[in-house]
């Protein structure tokens, strides 16, 4: 399970007690309203706390997304083309559905570099040789992942969210997928 600091902690209790209490009060406000006898009314406060309970885990699975900002077209574009400076590319993307609006977070040898919800992706400029990538949500890491990339060379990978954990896979075609990534929103990193 997520950790949460205490701040979050608080705002989630604060959530779901309010959450519970409206809808709480909701149905027992029209339950009133429509002439209910009281000895046939519904438990309120088990379905306000369902209620409650529910969106207090959505709340604890969007805590850890981070505020990314989207790049331009202009910066999209001089992304997917073709290098010549010397350096290497590393392409993440992220499509999918499950958890699209849970951010993953993309590590390069050990340091959080991104976050990507679905559809995203970002490009990192990367020396040319051997790197480790990995990602982590909701606690979950990936397993690690160990690219090779040349001078002048893109490398593209695939971040899959799945109901245990995310998977990585490199992709081969970075020409067929340049038209797919080139109307995928890019964050900056």
């Amino acid at each position: 399970m997520k950790k949460l600091s205490l701040r979050q902690q608080i705002i989630m209790g604060l959530i779901m007690g309010g959450v519970a209490f409206v809808t709480s009060a909701s149905l027992a406000f029209f339950q009133a309203a429509a002439g209910v006898p009281a000895d046939k009314t519904t438990n309120t406060w088990f379905i306000g706390l369902s209620f409650g309970v529910v969106v207090s885990v959505i709340y604890m699975a969007l805590a850890g997304n981070r505020r990314v900002p989207i790049a331009d077209a202009a910066t999209r574009e001089a992304a997917l083309r073709p290098l010549s400076d010397g350096t290497g590319r590393l392409i993440v993307y992220r499509h999918g559905f499950i958890g699209k609006a849970a951010g993953v977070d993309v590590s390069v040898d050990g340091a959080v570099r991104t976050q990507l919800k679905s559809p995203r992706f970002a490009a990192l400029s990367l020396t040319p040789g051997r790197h480790v990538i990995e990602t982590e949500v909701q606690n979950r890491r990936s397993d690690p992942m160990e690219i090779a990339i040349g001078a002048n060379e893109t490398v593209v990978v695939q971040v899959i969210v799945t109901f245990g954990k995310t998977k990585l896979v490199q992709q081969q075609d970075f020409d067929g997928m340049r038209a797919s990534l080139s109307k995928t929103p890019m964050v900056q990193a």
